[in-house]
């Protein structure tokens, strides 16, 4: 059975949440109405959040998003919440389906961030979290670069043609369009042997509320592991991963409109 909500936490959370949307410039019984409280209970509650630093009361029924709450998101960084969130996912994965995962992240660069890796000793691969690698050839990369807005994947694929790492390797950005096209159509990429001869990845993203791509998932074995017959399941079994992460990160909730 799930844990009860408390009711109180989830009216405060709304109301948070309508503050920090509108940025002050709603009145108090504008803000009630759209989190569906009375005005006497958003201002008990308000009251009780600015004694906290949550929220700061600017004019008449007026209030905006206190230190207290930017305090307590200095110490946090989408990056280190990705890693923590998915670990248990990753571990999973290395026990379950692939004796390899990874969780990976565009920068601003268009080279993959490894946030997150787990892997079994039998199957040692020399990527290390932290570093990076051209997005054009991995698994990972393919998801994140297929989800870019269309002038920023047009000005990263004029960089091509690109440098082939194995024989499998696409190189040619009218091949590597096409490619991502196909990503984007399926929901997953393949690394089909394009980064190291001998290495097979799936890869599926992870999406923020909204549905946007955040990062991405993989599971990564030997070729003969990882027969391309096996991409169906294994893609099922990291898109359950990817949905956990996803949900951790950004779990439904009740706010304002």
């Amino acid at each position: 059975m799930a844990t009860p909500r408390i009711q109180s936490v989830d009216r405060a959370f709304s109301l948070l949440a309508c503050i920090a949307r509108r940025g002050g410039s709603e009145s108090l019984p504008t803000i009630a109405a759209q989190c569906g409280l009375s005005v006497a209970t958003a201002h008990r509650l308000l009251a009780t959040m600015e004694s906290l630093g949550a929220v700061i009361h600017t004019s008449p029924g007026k209030y905006r998003i206190g230190l207290g709450v930017l305090e307590l998101g200095r110490h946090a960084s989408l990056d280190g919440l990705l890693a923590a969130a998915a670990d248990p996912s990753l571990r999973r994965i290395t026990q379950t389906i692939t004796p390899t995962a990874h969780l990976g992240v565009l920068d601003s660069e268009f080279m993959v961030t490894y946030l997150a890796k787990a892997t079994v000793r039998s199957h040692p691969l020399p990527t290390q979290i932290g570093s990076k690698l051209e997005a054009y050839c991995s698994g990972l990369g393919k998801v994140l670069l297929a989800a870019l807005p269309e002038a920023h994947l047009d000005a990263y694929l004029a960089e091509g043609p690109f440098i082939a790492l194995t024989g499998r390797t696409i190189i040619e950005p009218a091949a590597l369009a096409r490619e991502l096209i196909m990503v984007r159509e399926q929901g997953y990429a393949l690394d089909d042997c394009e980064l190291f001869d001998d290495l097979r990845c799936v890869a599926v993203p992870i999406r923020d509320a909204d549905g946007q791509v955040v990062a991405a998932l993989s599971g990564s074995a030997p070729a003969p592991r990882l027969p391309h017959q096996s991409v169906p399941a294994i893609v099922a079994e990291l898109n359950r991963h990817a949905g956990e992460i996803g949900r951790k990160l950004y779990p439904a909730q009740t706010v304002c409109n």
